[in-house]
């Protein structure tokens, strides 16, 4: 009984300095109502450059429902600090900013780089320079407000067919997948922002975009364990900060529930085998593949094991749903099923301890003010320009021996995407893919006189359109066999044109992947007299 008497004696007197021990977080968690710990889960979208309406419609769910978070979508750098600075200055706890910048900020904002995307930088095979990639990423995203960027994408894309990863992948190898997820993890966090693997249990082999349906994933566990699962597994030994689900059927985990609202999928298999402790981020919940209320939608996503629930779109009335209907909804009905009980807060509570705990690894307790000041210059410094042309230069893949066809003269042939192209590829016929071009070149017989043909294709559209290229394009590109094929595209539209000469693939329709495609014709010594019209 002694003892014990001593025991209360000495936790009273260390109490004062136990309190002064807690972390932000703690002190913060310990101190917030039910209406602000459930508004700390959501995370919608906003939208820099939409009117003052927008700011309103945030100023509400700041004040109202105590949102915690956001993803950021149309923006530019200047109007995106502004916008963030007033939107931080209005909430008591700091917000926790994201955003999609796979292949850096150009993908949501504009006026900034667009690195290589995935597929190319899987093709170029080094690590290091993606580490390097995944840190200037990390340093331009620090500077314009983004604390979590949702990327790395860590799908294996073995079916070529999938209307939603494609290039947004590494490739297909899920070994390889896994290694650059893993050096884009660690190059992202060593500029001081947070991670996140997407999509989880991986949707590389769909056929179905899950913005518009559900897909399937027929697999086994045993697939599953061996492809899928590879890259998210890597991630989470890498300490990745966040993982993102996917709302995915698949049967061998749920064969009722799409992964993001499965407790099978997301605690079962992510929090208690794979063994990762992070934050678990839903893709949009306002996507069609969920088919329900968006009050079941979001009970459903955090009875499943997510912490974050997310929304997104990129169209006005969309928006204005999500921040005037679906969150409102989706907020009140979580916090119905907390005061009934149907719903732990003890859970609750893990969650929100999560996202504070990330917040206060940022110092966002701290200050969450962003400069203005050498903004535009910072996001194009030398050593990221230098950086991107190393990328697409050490990304190209060539296939044969284009000095074999010993040209005197060569005519350039450039099908799709005129505004983009650089001043190095001058066009025979510049003109839409949908254009008659082998007709006209048929009628013009102005290749008679040439050696050779190098045929730059551009990409301009989805596979479901042929990546934008018309019967005739196809059938005039098969019918010129002493022809040098350069690709600014996708490799997966190879299957379309059968090609038996030599090869260059530069990925992507980037200046700079042009650019590094046509030096290494020069050094082929290929002769390049342009034909015009």
């Amino acid at each position: 009984m002694l003892t014990r008497s001593i025991q209360f004696l000495v936790f009273f007197a260390l109490f004062p300095i136990l309190l002064l021990a807690q972390s932000w977080a703690e002190k913060t968690l310990s101190e917030l109502t039910l209406d602000q710990k459930i508004g700390q889960l959501f995370m919608p979208p906003a939208c820099p450059l939409r009117e003052e309406d927008h700011r309103r419609d945030w100023a509400v769910l700041v004040e109202k429902h105590h949102i915690g978070n956001a993803i950021l979508k149309h923006s530019d750098p200047l109007t995106q600090i502004k916008f963030l600075n007033d939107l931080q200055s209005g909430s008591n706890i700091p917000l926790l900013i994201a955003a999609d910048a796979e292949w850096g900020l150009a993908m949501r904002m504009k006026q900034t780089i667009a690195f290589p995307k995935n597929q190319t930088l899987g093709a170029m095979g080094d690590l290091d320079l993606i580490f390097q990639v995944g840190a200037e990423i990390g340093r331009q995203a620090k500077q314009v407000g983004i604390h979590l960027n949702l990327a790395p994408v860590a799908d294996v894309n073995t079916n070529p067919a999938n209307p939603v990863i494609g290039m947004r992948a590494f490739g297909e190898d899920p070994i390889q997948v896994a290694a650059c997820v893993a050096a884009m993890v660690r190059g992202m966090q060593s500029a001081g922002i947070l991670t996140c693997a997407k999509h989880f249990p991986g949707h590389g082999d769909t056929s179905v975009d899950s913005h518009h349906a559900l897909p399937l994933v027929p697999h086994a566990r045993d697939r599953l364990e061996t492809v899928e699962f590879v890259p998210f597994r890597r991630a989470i030994q890498e300490g990745v900060d966040a993982i993102m689900s996917a709302h995915l059927l698949v049967p061998a985990i749920d064969s009722e529930r799409p992964s993001t609202l499965s407790f099978a999928c997301l605690t079962g298999i992510l929090r208690e085998e794979l063994g990762f402790g992070g934050l678990i981020v839903s893709d949009a919940l306002n996507m069609k593949a969920l088919a329900d209320t968006p009050e079941e939608i979001a009970v459903g996503a955090f009875q499943a094991g997510c912490d974050l629930l997310l929304y997104g779109d990129h169209f006005d009335p969309n928006i204005d749903k999500i921040l005037k209907e679906d969150v409102p909804r989706a907020w009140k009905a979580l916090k119905r099923q907390f005061e009934d009980g149907t719903l732990s807060e003890e859970r609750l509570n893990g969650s929100v301890a999560k996202i504070l705990r990330a917040k206060e690894r940022l110092g966002l307790h701290l200050t969450t003010k962003l400069s203005e000041e050498g903004i535009a210059a910072s996001l194009h410094s030398e050593e990221a320009v230098r950086l991107k042309k190393r990328l697409f230069k050490e990304a190209v893949v060539l296939r044969g021996d284009p000095s074999s066809l010993l040209p005197k003269k060569t005519a350039y042939l450039i099908i799709g995407g005129p505004d983009e192209m650089s001043k190095a590829f001058s066009a025979v016929f510049s003109a839409a893919p949908d254009l008659d071009l082998a007709e006209r070149i048929r009628l013009s017989d102005q290749l008679k006189d040439f050696d050779a043909v190098a045929i730059a294709v551009h990409q301009f559209g989805p596979r479901e359109r042929n990546y934008g290229f018309s019967p005739d394009c196809i059938d005039l590109i098969r019918s010129l066999p002493k022809s040098i094929l350069c690709l600014f595209g996708t490799p997966y539209a190879l299957s379309l044109f059968s090609h038996p000469g030599p090869l260059l693939i530069g990925f992507e329709n980037d200046p700079d992947a042009q650019e590094a495609v046509l030096s290494i014709l020069q050094r082929q010594n290929v002769l390049l007299d342009l034909l015009r019209n």
